[in-house]
């Protein structure tokens, strides 16, 4: 039941230099307005019902439109959520194994490349945390 209104004109401005302008307007009611229900009334008296009905319909289809792509949305965030926090756990499990291992490295005396491989898994592990952190400041001072 929704209208569209399309207006259309040739503007110039101050400088003498035309443009273009469009009006859209776009009603969205479910019923038509009283002028063509008065008509349609007048073809058929069981029309109001008819009206009623599908207006209903139209109604419970939009709200139900509105919830698919409301818990689409969710589900979409719950899975970033779910991809993250897995991320988070297997990066706390590789870094533990890693340290792990320099330990190791350390105690059957090699000190140089235990301490070498563990201050590279720490300065590894730093630079994808400052990496994540200039990222999302450089993306706040875009927006």
């Amino acid at each position: 039941m929704a209208k569209q209104q399309r207006r259309q004109q040739l503007v110039r401005n101050q400088q003498g230099q035309q443009g273009h302008m469009v009006e859209e307007v776009f009603d969205d009611n479910l019923l038509p307005d009283a002028a063509e229900i008065e008509k349609l009334y007048a073809i058929d008296p069981h029309i109001l019902e008819w009206l009623k009905k599908s207006a209903d319909k139209e109604q419970a289809f939009r709200h139900e439109a509105f919830k698919m792509k409301t818990d689409l949305v969710k589900s979409n965030e719950k899975g970033f959520r779910n991809v993250n926090t897995m991320g988070l756990v297997f990066s706390f499990i590789l870094t533990l194994a890693a340290m792990g291992f320099s330990s190791w490295l350390i105690y059957c005396n090699h000190e140089i490349l235990g301490s070498i491989f563990g201050g590279g898994v720490i300065i590894a592990i730093i630079s994808a945390f400052l990496s994540k952190v200039i990222n999302k400041h450089n993306n706040n001072n875009n927006s």
